[in-house]
């Protein structure tokens, strides 16, 4: 059942062109295909997230060096097996999946599976054709559309634009094309697909393809030239020195042999340039690769060193060591091989002040256990405390495979950059009882390194959701963890749309509830309110009235308070001191209270646009048989008291013990299946049996 889609991200990786990243998507087709693919596209278009692509492209480019062509039969695997390997280019792969779930104009969110590495274009269960982007060039990413067989309006096996895509489907006239034509023309403007690129990156397919043009070829052929400007005698010396310095020994280094080039003009630029254009050098020696490593960078705020794969440890501390990188505020390197995550950790740590640290482990890594103990060592560090961005591999990988990594504690330690730990989402009102799973949620977020505006945008987005989306029977544990994952990382009038990874504990569950009604008030549970950390309680008050007219009148109103206690309460039922959080033990603020704590710098005054991006979202959805209604003389949006705060807070709090019974429930009925609860902190042991009077 479903109109069946695949989405397909491939790109020229050295010599080939290869597939990187594919999923399935159960019900897309015609014009949200379109809409689809117009969002992916923008999001690996999209400036802000070029860093850590650029890095997972050039790690694709490595693994892929010494391995032959794409092969002419397609892959055979057993799907059940595909998730028990890391996803290679967890990044590139969340891009794709969020980009298909999440129409962030629409504030709706579906539900994708990540297909296994390699899965063919004809491999998937399909129905509706597939989607196709190629992100070799990331500045003019491509598309196509296709159908996997002939048929009366189309030839198999042929890139298709959006329009000819859609007219499958729809005549030009219809209502679904003519509410939709800017995605359509937008689509048209964007370049297609080359039927060679697919060919290359699938040879078994049946390609329509005719004698290759002098264009195609130039374009599937279109690499960097390497830089061969005319050197001085005295320059080509210098660069022989460099290679030799590059293949000796540690014990054969010797520094003082620079000292003849160093006083060029041209030394920090030659220098730079030729470790750049012989990446795979670096690392060979490491104390001399350290050596010029600092000497090429020195003065730079931010260190990308994702070109050199065989960079090493003793390279990277001997390098960081150094005074002359000792103000950097930024670095982007990826996992040395045979090195242990404190060892990187300590070498991070002899710089004081990095507030954007990009650490991606590679595509043929045996676990995520390198990018975890790196996140933990990070959040025990007592020097890392200007970290604002936060990039590891493990974190998207996570995100996407659904794997709670990061097992409960009661008071979970938090990066200082990140402080939010959890989200409690209370519904009220009539509507309520529509909730099939809980009136109240609770999402754990201490695993989503959101920096604290991240945190807001992802806030008011999700807010829009619960306006502009449908009702979430199971929870809205799903419209969670995408709506904090896409979105801009400034609160003014900024379209980016920055990924950051899914957070793996609420994914996990809300894909679970999305699913399964045997899910229903599953939750994270609830973590202590701590000096230390953020708990961000929220209420949305819905009353529906609906007339003889079918006329839905809906009041509405969401109030929020951003809290902290003032000393540890618990809150977990072994140690429960009961449901008495009282104003006086609590912190509570507004939005520009909690950034001026957490954030202090940012403009607050930007905030005025996401409140006026909410009123926007009532708009479009009130129509002739829908009108929201706003209660007199307040916002849409507006503080909790500290005493609406306690009330709300022991509701959570007293609720614990039954989120508690939901989950030994799962786990009675399919615990093969829901191993995966024994990370979320509850006592799943069985009840002791009642005693009987007589």
């Amino acid at each position: 059942m479903g109109q069946r889609h695949q989405l397909f991200v491939i790109a020229r990786v050295g010599k080939y062109y290869r597939p990187l990243a594919a999923i399935h998507h159960q019900w897309l087709y015609g014009v949200s295909a379109l809409r689809s693919c117009r969002r992916i596209i923008r999001i690996f278009s999209d400036p802000s997230n070029q860093a850590v692509l650029q890095h997972e492209l050039r790690l694709a480019a490595d693994y892929f060096r010494d391995k032959g062509p794409p092969p002419d039969e397609p892959f055979e695997f057993e799907y059940e097996e595909a998730d028990k390997t890391p996803c290679p280019f967890p990044f590139i792969t969340t891009c794709l999946s969020v980009g298909a779930a999440y129409d962030f104009e629409l504030g709706r969110i579906q539900t994708t599976h990540e297909l296994a590495f390699g899965t063919g274009f004809d491999q998937g269960d399909n129905n509706d054709g597939i989607t196709v982007i190629d992100i070799t060039d990331t500045a003019h990413v491509r598309y196509c559309f296709m159908t996997l067989y002939d048929d009366d309006d189309t030839d198999g096996c042929t890139p298709l634009t959006g329009q000819q895509y859609v007219r499958r489907y729809y005549p030009d006239s219809h209502s679904m094309v003519v509410n939709n034509r800017s995605t359509i023309e937008e689509l048209d403007e964007t370049p297609l697909v080359q039927v060679e690129a697919l060919a290359e990156t699938w040879p078994w397919g049946e390609w329509k393809i005719d004698d290759m043009t002098e264009q195609a070829e130039k374009e599937l052929d279109s690499q960097s030239e390497a830089r061969n400007p005319t050197k001085s005698l005295r320059d080509l010396a210098a660069t022989k020195l460099f290679s030799r310095l590059l293949q000796s020994t540690d014990d054969d280094f010797d520094p003082s042999v620079l000292r003849e080039v160093q006083d060029l003009p041209t030394f920090p630029k030659m220098l730079r340039e030729y470790l750049q254009d012989h990446p795979e050098q670096v690392g060979c020696s490491a104390e001399a690769s350290g050596h010029l490593l600092l000497l090429a960078y020195a003065g730079d705020a931010f260190l990308d060193w994702t070109l050199f794969p065989n960079l090493t440890i003793k390279a990277i501390k001997y390098a960081l060591a150094s005074d002359a990188l000792k103000t950097i505020t930024g670095l982007a390197l990826t996992v040395p091989r045979s090195c242990a995550p404190n060892e990187l950790s300590d070498a991070i740590s002899s710089v004081d002040h990095i507030e954007t640290l990009q650490i991606l482990d590679r595509p043929d890594r045996k676990d995520e256990e390198a990018s975890n103990q790196i996140f933990e060592a990070l959040v025990e560090s007592n020097k890392q405390k200007a970290i604002k961005k936060l990039t590891l591999t493990g974190l998207y990988a996570n995100g996407l495979r659904l794997n709670v990594w990061r097992p409960y504690q009661p008071s979970p330690k938090t990066l200082a950059g990140c402080p939010v730990v959890q989200l409690l989402m209370a519904h009220e009102g009539n509507d309520a009882g529509f909730m099939r799973s809980s009136n109240l949620e609770y999402f754990h977020l201490g695993d989503a390194a959101l920096s604290p505006v991240k945190f807001v945008v992802g806030l008011f987005q999700y807010l829009a959701s619960r306006v502009s989306g449908s009702l979430s029977y199971n929870g809205t544990g799903l419209d969670v963890a995408h709506c904090f994952s896409c979105g801009s990382s400034a609160l003014g009038d900024d379209a980016s749309l920055e990924m950051s990874p899914l957070p793996a504990e609420v994914h996990r569950i809300g894909k679970e509830s999305y699913h399964s009604s045997s899910s229903d008030g599953l939750y994270s549970k609830m973590r202590d309110l701590t000096p230390g950390a953020w708990t961000v309680v929220v209420s949305e008050y819905r009353d529906k009235d609906i007339d003889m007219r079918s006329c839905r009148k809906t009041q509405l109103h969401f109030k929020y308070a951003f809290v902290r206690s003032k000393a540890t309460i618990q809150v977990d039922p072994e140690n429960w001191r009961g449901s008495d959080i009282s104003p006086s033990e609590i912190e509570a603020v507004d939005l520009q209270g909690f950034l001026s704590q957490a954030a202090p710098g940012v403009d607050t005054s930007k905030l005025a646009h996401q409140f006026n991006k909410l009123d926007e979202a009532v708009a479009l959805a009130t129509n002739e048989s829908n009108i929201y209604i706003i209660p007199e003389d307040t916002r849409l949006l507006s503080l909790l008291s500290p005493e609406e705060a306690c009330r709300l807070l022991n509701q959570f709090v007293e609720t614990v013990p039954e989120v508690q019974r939901v989950a030994k429930r799962v786990k009675r009925q399919a615990w093969d299946e829901f191993k995966w609860l024994s990370n979320l902190g509850f006592n799943l042991e069985p009840e002791p049996p009642k005693a009987t009077s007589g």
